[in-house]
């Protein structure tokens, strides 16, 4: 099986593929960097960005472009079951539905990051990566969006619309005021007036 035909299989098509999860038999990081560089001139495969390649499509407007939000999620957000970011700002906003404003500029606390900030650009997407506030992973990602949220918005933002929404939102995730303690001391104390002063305290159980 040649180097394309291993990547195909591992990563399939239009999806990113990270120079450093790179690897082919036993062979040399400079051997598979090599020809990469000859798959790339071939157009077998497209260098999207610094690290970031992908295997394209053909289609009736020509190569397939690769989306960058693609490569965002992959780097900063989560990877196939491993989660280690979350949107904020209001990228969050819109995500949990209580926003139609999509921002050109997406804001993500990530694990990934050991900077408080740093703004960056992946293809066309810009960026700004903050670091964690505490780790993030699959157990905790839903309270700690929640907290984010309200970490963004005014007590005066939750009209009955968006308190429905938010209602929907904690009794999907098992959010528990329990999880809101361990993890609210790690945000800003605005956080605790928010939820108390909006009263979306009181749809949290116990």
């Amino acid at each position: 099986m040649s180097l394309f035909d291993s990547l195909v299989l591992e990563f399939g098509y239009n999806e990113p593929i990270l120079t450093n999860e790179i690897t082919y038999k036993n062979y040399s990081k400079p051997w598979i960097y090599k020809e990469m560089s000859k798959l790339c001139r071939s157009g077998r495969i497209v260098h999207f960005d610094k690290g970031v390649y992908y295997i394209p499509t053909q289609t009736a407007l020509g190569t397939s472009r690769l989306n960058p939000l693609r490569v965002v999620e992959k780097k900063y957000i989560k990877y196939k079951e491993n989660t280690f970011g979350y949107v904020s700002g209001l990228a969050l906003l819109n995500s949990i539905g209580v926003s139609t404003q999509v921002p050109a500029n997406i804001e993500i606390f990530t694990n990934n990051e050991t900077a408080i900030v740093r703004d960056i650009q992946i293809g066309s997407q810009k960026v700004t990566l903050r670091k964690s506030r505490t780790n993030i992973n699959s157990d905790n990602v839903a309270v700690l969006r929640f907290l984010e949220m309200m970490n963004t918005v005014s007590p005066s933002f939750f009209d009955e619309h968006n308190k429905a929404i938010i209602k929907e939102y904690i009794l999907t995730n098992n959010i528990s005021r329990k999880s809101i303690t361990k993890y609210a001391p790690v945000f800003p104390d605005r956080v605790m007036r928010n939820l108390i002063e909006s009263e979306v305290i009181y749809d949290v159980a116990q």
